[in-house]
């Protein structure tokens, strides 16, 4: 699972924020291969970084973001391939 190799402080940022949540995507649906995930989420909370410690700031700016996420690592031209085809 491609979801296992996300960076931790990404991953623990994205959580903070509250775009990714650990446990919902699922493998499969109706018996077929999920290609990737998307998470969608209006967050108010925003980050400050200082001497390379990044911190959460709540209450701020409402910021809607999309994240999607692959569910295999197929190297960075299919990448691009899959995203404007999709």
């Amino acid at each position: 699972r491609w979801s296992c190799q996300i960076n931790p402080r990404t991953r623990a940022l994205l959580a903070g924020m509250g775009v990714y949540q650990e446990g919902i995507a699922k493998q499969q649906v109706n018996n077929k291969d999920v290609t990737a995930h998307i998470y969608e989420y209006t967050s108010q909370v925003g980050m400050t970084i200082k001497n390379d410690v990044v911190s959460l700031v709540p209450k701020q700016q409402p910021v809607q973001m999309l994240f999607c996420l692959k569910e295999k690592n197929q190297k960075k031209i299919n990448s691009h391939r899959w995203f404007f085809q999709a």
